[in-house]
């Protein structure tokens, strides 16, 4: 029952969140193609149209290329300085792209590399950082860039190069880029590049005696500009001709923070009139979080460990805030739980709470899924201290175990005795033998090996001394017998 639970969950998010167009509420459009506004809190998905749709991205890919370099930094900037490739400048040759001139073998700080591909698009930028973060080639950048779109979990996306140059393999969502924009947002130093909106100064490098300014393009962020809106905290635009205009920003008013990303505005203006138009409405209908209190729904969670079921542990919703269009409220919100057969120890727990707003015309009808709340596991692992698994008796020793081992033993040490007698009488038969034959010096085997190691510098030890103590010093020769003296130690006296 719980495996079509889920099921049905699965399909259902896929039916709300996937499918293009479902439910849409907000703004219809007609000079842009797509667009989508999400919580930039909870990546909940508040209005949209044709947000799954796969369509050329241009220069917003670099918020992708931005905070894969980000990442890596760890805010740790100064100092880092980048080598510029033949590659990342010639690989741009015939583009008619935008660019800061860089040349083969520059040495660029990479806070100047940032905020070249971030303010000034450049995408001799955008290569750089992708060998930096990709730690090779630009190549290697563009693999670690799909590589976080798995991550991710985003279905809609594809990077063929690391700016955002118009190709068939090259191609994201609006969901999708409302999804990466928000990861970005939490790599360190990120917003701090994104938002900038004061012109940055790049110094004199080791080849370029020359000094480079970049300052901010988006015209809405410019307050002298008649599309100026304060609320826009951080923007990145993108243009090419095939995927004409498209637009990522990080907007806030009154508290509330959102994403918002269009693609494929026909015109520069439409561009700018229709985000406009966009937040306007996002900012009227959004006016504040609604809290909804956890434990609305439990469900018990079998645990195992050690091949065995331990018991039980209680899962619940953990209770969150979600932005609702005014005029819904909690009751709006199904809250459901996602989780596995059992709890493996060890494992990741899988559980989550899905809720689940029915927004109608007011809002998006979508979910957002977050980590549930599990309790009891603390006693759950204190009642299983010392207690035996039920898999334990399969490999704890028996009557029999213990019967088969006394059994070895004493078959051991029959043989031992065995042995002994057998060499003893060995022994005897070749001394009577020697007697009968040849007369042999038992001594003069233990002589030689005395004055093979007194030549070898090995025994202080002479010949002359007592055979004991010759004796046991010459033990040496039996250890490497052949190789060492090259005696045969087998007529030696034991």
């Amino acid at each position: 029952m719980k495996k079509l639970t889920t099921a049905l969950c699965a399909v259902l998010l896929m039916i709300l969140v996937l499918m293009p167009g479902a439910a849409a509420a907000g703004p219809a459009l007609s000079a842009t193609r797509a667009y989508c506004i999400i919580d930039a809190d909870t990546g909940l998905v508040l209005a949209q149209q044709n947000m799954n749709e796969e369509l050329h991205p241009a220069s917003i890919t670099k918020v992708m290329t931005l905070a894969l370099a980000c990442e890596k930094a760890q805010g740790s900037w100064d100092g880092v300085k980048l080598t510029v490739s033949h590659e990342d400048v010639h690989s741009l040759a015939g583009t008619d792209s935008s660019h800061i001139a860089l040349q083969e073998g520059e040495e660029v700080p990479l806070t100047d590399a940032l905020y070249a591909t971030q303010m000034a698009s450049a995408n001799d930028g955008a290569n750089l950082l992708a060998e930096y973060f990709g730690g090779g080639t630009i190549a290697d950048g563009v693999a670690k860039m799909n590589a976080q779109v798995r991550e991710l979990g985003l279905a809609h996306t594809h990077f063929a190069n690391p700016h955002g140059i118009s190709g068939d393999d090259h191609y994201t969502s609006c969901y999708d880029m409302a999804q990466i924009l928000r990861w970005a947002l939490q790599q360190p130093g990120f917003e701090t590049v994104f938002t900038r909106n004061e012109m940055y100064t790049m110094q004199p490098t080791n080849l370029q005696p020359v000094t480079r300014y970049f300052s901010q393009q988006d015209k809405m962020r410019i307050g002298s500009s008649r599309y100026h809106i304060d609320g826009i905290l951080g923007s990145k635009l993108g243009y090419t001709n095939t995927a004409r205009y498209s637009y990522a920003c990080l907007a806030e008013q009154n508290g509330v923070r959102l994403i918002c990303v269009t693609m494929q505005s026909e015109l520069s203006t439409d561009k700018y009139s229709d985000v406009c138009t966009l937040l306007d409405d996002a900012f009227a209908t959004f006016t504040g979080y609604t809290e909804l209190s956890g434990g609305s729904v439990t469900a018990q969670l079998p645990v195992a460990g050690g091949g065995s079921t331990l018991g039980t542990v209680t899962v619940a919703d953990p209770g969150t805030k979600l932005l609702l269009a005014d005029g819904l409220t909690a009751k709006d919100v199904e809250v459901s739980l996602e989780l596995p057969e059992q709890y493996l120890l060890g494992d990741d727990p899988a559980v989550y709470a899905v809720y689940t707003i029915r927004g109608g015309t007011k809002q998006e009808s979508t979910s957002v899924k977050v980590p549930a709340k599990i309790s009891g596991m603390a006693d759950l692992l204190a009642q299983s201290t010392g207690a035996q698994l039920a898999s334990s008796g399969d490999v704890a020793p028996g009557r029999s175990a213990w019967m088969l081992a006394g059994i070895s033993l004493g078959c051991t040490a029959a043989a031992a005795v065995v042995t002994v007698l057998v060499m003893r009488l060995g022994n005897r038969i070749r001394r009577n033998t020697s007697r009968h034959g040849r007369k042999v010096d038992h001594n003069a085997g233990w002589r030689q090996c005395a004055q093979y190691l007194a030549r070898q510098k090995r025994c202080r030890h002479s010949i002359e001394d007592d055979l004991p103590a010759v004796h046991l010093l010459c033990k040496l020769c039996r250890i490497h017998r052949r190789k060492a003296c090259g005696l045969d130690t087998s007529t030696v006296s034991q």
